[in-house]
């Protein structure tokens, strides 16, 4: 059997029915879980017989979502910990929040915080303290604490490269290159930080970690070589540390595929677009588990779905057999009956169960 779900995106719920994700959508829980209590009614009107949800793409797991789930500083994990270093959120009506800056932006290595002094951060203080008023008030609710998305135990964070471009900015390319001492320190920093905060809220919100998703987005850009000197060697003590890893990269990974197979503890490889699943097979071996994107180009509204069924052919033909999970986040610019298509194939191959989850 095949695993397959899709989410909906924040613009297009905002274009289809005037959906708002401003501060208090983020910051409120309580807020956000009755506004996404009726986003989860809208999306299952629209498609009720697919498995199309609600959820963060790519990070959610729709067997382990509860209808008394309450998300905490649901928020991306390198904006959190940017917010930590004096960054700013940024709110949007229509499409995910951000950070205002790189707040590592010439700050040495050797001048950063103590990575224990992040914990008496006001806003960690404030999603400690949203912690401890919904156990109080609402005991029927289960909580999902900060940098976890569903009740499975999976942690996520950013790659540790992916977390330095997006705090320190586009210099981090040349310091690869011209000051690697520098950015190891760095990373290192970024390391241990995850570390901490993924101890500290699987503590507080009695949510054992089982897995850890290593978001590595940018990954794709940098060679095999930087790749295994500035991202494999973090993403192993995450390993060793936290757990069995989940490791990310957005679209295609081919020239990385060797060297991460060198990550500690690593059991599943999620790829963005295109990446050769006959390549993954043939470095991961038939058994290990894959996670998969389908390109953008063969989902956008201009393109007939026969391009949809030669895409899924070709992937199951290279997967050969092999556990297989394909996953899709729905943008405005997609043909919707593309998308379907995944689905209604897989159904009548008899590969994948019918209908929804939740």
């Amino acid at each position: 059997m095949i695993n397959i779900q899709a989410s909906v995106s924040k613009g297009w719920l905002h274009h289809q029915a005037g959906f708002i994700f401003d501060k208090q959508y983020y910051m409120d829980p309580m807020y956000r879980r009755e506004t996404d209590q009726r986003i989860h009614q809208f999306v299952e009107n629209q498609f009720p017989d697919y498995p199309v949800y609600n959820m963060e793409s790519n990070l959610v797991q729709a067997d382990y979502v509860s209808p008394n789930h309450i998300l905490v500083g649901g928020l991306q994990p390198n904006m959190i910990l940017g917010t930590l270093l004096g960054a700013e959120f940024l709110f949007f009506p229509d499409k995910d929040s951000d950070i205002d800056r790189a707040p590592l932006a010439g700050i040495d290595p050797d001048d950063l915080p103590k990575v224990d002094s992040l914990l008496n951060h006001p806003f960690l203080k404030e999603l400690e303290q949203q912690i401890s008023t919904i156990k109080e008030e609402h005991p029927e609710l289960r909580i999902i604490p900060p940098f976890f998305w569903d009740n499975s135990g999976r942690a996520t964070i950013h790659g540790i490269f992916t977390t330095s471009y997006k705090l320190i900015g586009e210099n981090v390319m040349m310091m690869m290159v011209m000051e690697p001492d520098k950015l190891h320190k760095y990373h290192q920093w970024i390391t241990d930080a995850y570390i901490l905060l993924l101890k500290h809220f699987s503590q507080i919100g009695d949510f054992p970690i089982t897995s850890v998703h290593i978001g590595e987005c940018s990954g794709t850009m940098i060679s095999p070589h930087m790749y295994s000197e500035f991202s494999v060697p973090y993403s192993s003590q995450i390993g060793r540390k936290l757990g069995a890893v989940r490791m990310h990269t957005c679209g295609k990974s081919d020239h990385l595929l060797e060297v991460t197979k060198n990550i500690d503890n690593l059991k599943v490889i999620d790829t963005g677009s295109n990446t050769s699943v006959a390549k993954m097979r043939q470095v991961f071996g038939p058994d290990f588990e894959l996670n998969l994107a389908p390109p953008v180009e063969i989902l956008l509204k201009e393109i007939p779905k026969q391009r949809v069924i030669e895409w899924l052919d070709q992937v199951l033909s290279e997967n050969n057999g092999g556990p297989l999970h394909i996953a899709y986040h729905l943008e405005a610019e997609y043909n919707f009956e593309n998308c379907l298509a995944l689905c209604d194939e897989l159904v009548k191959r008899g590969l994948t169960r019918p209908g929804r989850v939740f």
